[in-house]
């Protein structure tokens, strides 16, 4: 026997290859907007007003789309991949603006004070960063191996 959808309910299939292309896109943008602000000032807070707008509005845009859907029972999944979605674009795009607006100041007078290495282990990450003194402001910034 042949189940009937109704006119308004997206198909099955279609709607779970959306869901994947949503959730891998946001998984995606999630990680490039993480690593982007990681020498930010601030970038908890950077993190949580950017994320956090993009959660409201993926659990908006969730809540509206439910009626249009057929995963009755495993609705948990499509919800969070666009939650996922919107985090994800929110945090790479807040990120991108932040980057496209910042205006880099004349910092000819820096100095570099301090340099630490700790190398990654058990459940420990490779951390590297420089303590720079910058117009008399020390600052920490994360970077590579090769500093």
């Amino acid at each position: 026997m042949i189940s009937k959808q109704s006119n308004k309910e997206i198909p099955t299939t279609l709607f779970r290859i959306i869901m994947i292309v949503l959730l891998l896109i946001g998984v995606t943008t999630t990680v490039f907007g993480i690593h982007r602000i990681e020498n930010y000032n601030e970038p908890y807070i950077f993190g949580i007003i950017f994320g956090g707008m993009g959660l409201v509005t993926g659990v908006l845009i969730a809540l509206k789309i439910k009626p249009y859907t057929s995963e009755r029972n495993d609705y948990f999944t499509s919800f969070s991949s666009i939650i996922l979605f919107f985090f994800g674009i929110f945090l790479f795009s807040g990120s991108k603006v932040n980057e496209k607006l910042s205006v880099t100041g004349k910092n000819e007078q820096y100095v570099v004070t301090d340099k630490f290495r700790q190398k990654s282990g058990y459940r420990t990450p490779e951390i590297n960063s420089l303590v720079v003194d910058i117009n008399g402001s020390r600052n920490s910034l994360v970077c590579g191996y090769s500093f």
